[in-house]
């Protein structure tokens, strides 16, 4: 889809995601637990307006949601896990088909060393660092509550998410494989992509 401008695709994507209620319902819990810095972020979103323009059901393919937040003063796993037993639990409650994924991005340049992807990545500055430096552009997109309305992070813009155009961002952590299996996986769940080569 093309729009005039970047405002025009900011309020059509808002009143899309609005649409998915579950979506919305998980927005609103999660901001009431007061994380810092936090987003929904990735998958959860940009997947809401593909599926909206296939005429698919919003939820389709959506296989978990990214719940990410910044605290630089706590960096143990520990929190993670009572953040996501504390929002696991609401899903359970509510019926969602939604697994969960918690994560303090204070923290990720730690996880990331641990798991080899990289001996020196540096730490992010804040939610807003670390999704700009995301495996994709359509990846790198965030929701949060501001003032009780919704507010979209999104440092690459929208168009590739409405042209549904998969655009490698690279630096270091990420990688040629960990994209190409990124792209596998979208391109068995979504038709007619455009996907940029790394």
């Amino acid at each position: 889809m093309q729009y005039k401008n970047m405002s025009d695709q900011l309020n059509t994507m808002i009143t899309i995601l609005e649409k998915n209620k579950e979506l919305m319902e998980m927005l609103n819990y999660i901001s009431s637990l007061n994380l810092p810095n936090f987003y929904i972020a990735a998958g959860s979103i940009f997947q809401t307006i593909w599926n909206y323009y296939d005429g698919k059901e919003l939820n389709f393919g959506i296989k978990d949601i990214d719940v990410i937040y910044f605290n630089n003063k706590d960096l143990s796993v520990e929190i993670d896990l009572e953040y996501y037993n504390i929002i696991n639990k609401y899903v359970k409650s509510k019926g969602f088909n939604y697994e969960i994924d918690v994560s303090n991005e204070a923290r990720m340049h730690l996880w990331k060393m641990e798991h080899g992807q990289g001996e020196k990545v540096k730490p992010y500055k804040n939610s807003e660092d670390a999704m700009s430096k995301w495996i994709a552009t359509v990846h790198a997109i965030g929701i949060t509550k501001e003032n009780n309305k919704i507010k979209v992070y999104a440092p690459y813009g929208l168009s590739d998410i409405f042209s549904k155009t998969i655009r490698p961002i690279k630096h270091d952590g990420n990688s040629k494989e960990l994209y190409d299996k990124k792209v596998a996986d979208w391109s068995e769940r979504f038709n007619n992509l455009t996907i940029i080569e790394w």
